[in-house]
């Protein structure tokens, strides 16, 4: 019985990491880091920037609102606190209506 829940709740964890994988798109995550290192090297880069990083990754103004789900972490990984990381996503997400 031992082996049985820990060979299911094996299952289930590869399971997991596997449809995950799947559902990044290397474009989108490419794109997500990219406004994080522009965060970072410009943290006053206004909307319009942001934009443009989007328009160059070819990133669809309906898929906009994925890829700003990724920028929070990027924003954290480039040492930002959680209250300015909040306060760079409103940029993020007025960039979404600019993005054609």
């Amino acid at each position: 019985m031992k082996f049985l829940i820990i060979g299911l709740f094996v299952v289930v964890a590869v399971f997991l990491i596997r449809r995950s994988k799947q559902t990044t798109n290397p474009a989108e995550q490419a794109c997500a880091e990219e406004i994080g290192e522009l965060i970072r090297s410009d943290p006053e880069a206004g909307s319009q920037a942001i934009a443009e990083v989007f328009s160059k990754h070819g990133i669809a103004p309906s898929r906009c609102y994925k890829v700003g789900a990724m920028v929070m972490p990027q924003l954290r990984k480039q040492g930002l606190k959680a209250e300015d990381a909040r306060l760079v996503m409103t940029r993020v997400r007025s960039a979404y209506s600019r993005v054609s």
